[in-house]
């Protein structure tokens, strides 16, 4: 059986180079790690979620996640509220600074998003999701795009009707985490029900999210849904080669094993555009540990490595555990 292909994604305003794509994580996708992901061969890069909120009262935390650089483009903006008229608000100022693309988050399971009607709590109130998602689009000409899970709990399972919803208010491509919010991140992401969505919306490009770790989910992921694509999350935080190990292999390539030469010169890098973005050595020190951490997952004296890494609190001390580490390995795993 062939693999599914990796293939560009067209849209109405711009063409993805191809369908693999860095999902939003909280904490996680910010300037630096989203330049890695490109780098390794994303064609799309999701900000952290934003408030639309504090962006329109003009939050000097908001202001920091939407860090940019035109080495990422194109990135796309996720905002999170429940407010159309804010909501809206917030896409016409992103659009004012140059934003050409602009995401929903309607699948946060958090409780501060959920006591405040947001996120995942969304897909409890379709009426007012549709008028976000409307007011949204009418207030913004870029690339419009609905982030989702599959529902509320596994009875309330109702993607598919909210991606048409979506669709028809003008939302030009859906990304579907295949759990509910009442799963968290627990059990396994539901391919079936992302499956129902690419067949609700055929005229809308669905992006399959949820436990794609190694190249092999990823083609699974496609053969299983049908997606257009595939929207890679913590399987990414500390192995952003996957993204270009899929490639290989959709080129006919073999996936292999990265040198621990390759491997620190990513983690090297990957250090050097952190201290651009947070030149306050201790905040740089305290974002640093959990990129390390997770670089070394699953390598041999890996576990040794991280408490070194996590107790250290000078800079200088937790590069030299790292440089040491990866730098003494033959070969990574």
């Amino acid at each position: 059986m062939s693999e599914p292909a990796i293939h560009p994604i067209a849209l109405r305003l711009l063409e993805l180079e191809n369908n693999l794509v860095l999902a939003p994580m909280a904490g996680v996708s910010n300037l630096p790690f989203r330049l890695i992901a490109r780098q390794a061969g994303a064609a799309l890069v999701f900000s952290e979620t934003v408030s639309a909120k504090g962006l329109v009262m003009g939050g000097a935390k908001t202001r920091r996640l939407l860090r940019s650089s035109p080495r990422e483009a194109p990135c796309a903006f996720q905002l999170f509220g429940s407010d159309p008229a804010i909501l809206a608000e917030a896409c016409r100022r992103l659009e004012g600074e140059g934003a050409a693309w602009i995401d929903l988050n309607v699948g946060c399971p958090v409780k501060k998003f959920i006591r405040n009607g947001a996120g995942s709590a969304l897909l409890c109130d379709l009426p007012r999701a549709a008028r976000i998602v409307r007011s949204m689009r009418e207030a913004f000409s870029g690339t419009l795009s609905v982030k989702m899970r599959s529902g509320w709990d596994q009875h309330s399972v109702n993607a598919p009707e909210f991606a048409r919803i979506a669709a028809g208010e003008g939302a030009e491509l859906i990304s579907v985490h295949g759990r509910t919010r009442a799963q968290q991140y627990r059990g396994r992401a539901d391919r079936e029900i992302i499956r129902r969505v690419v067949e609700a919306v055929p005229d809308t490009p669905v992006l399959a999210n949820g436990d794609v770790v190694r190249e092999d989910d990823a083609f699974e992921m496609l053969r299983e849904t049908g997606a257009a694509g595939v929207m890679i999350g913590r399987g990414a935080m500390g192995n952003p080669w996957i993204f270009q190990r899929i490639l290989a292999r959709a080129e006919g390539g073999g996936a292999r094993q990265l040198t621990a030469q390759e491997r620190l010169a990513t983690i090297e890098h990957h250090v050097a555009l952190m201290e651009t973005s947070f030149p306050d050595r201790s905040v740089l020190a305290a974002n640093l540990k959990k990129y390390l951490a997770a670089y070394s997952k699953g390598l041999r004296g890996s576990a040794a490595f991280r408490q070194s890494v996590l107790e250290a609190c000078d800079l200088d001390v937790m590069l030299r555990h790292t440089r040491d580490f990866f730098g003494g390995m033959e070969r990574a795993a």
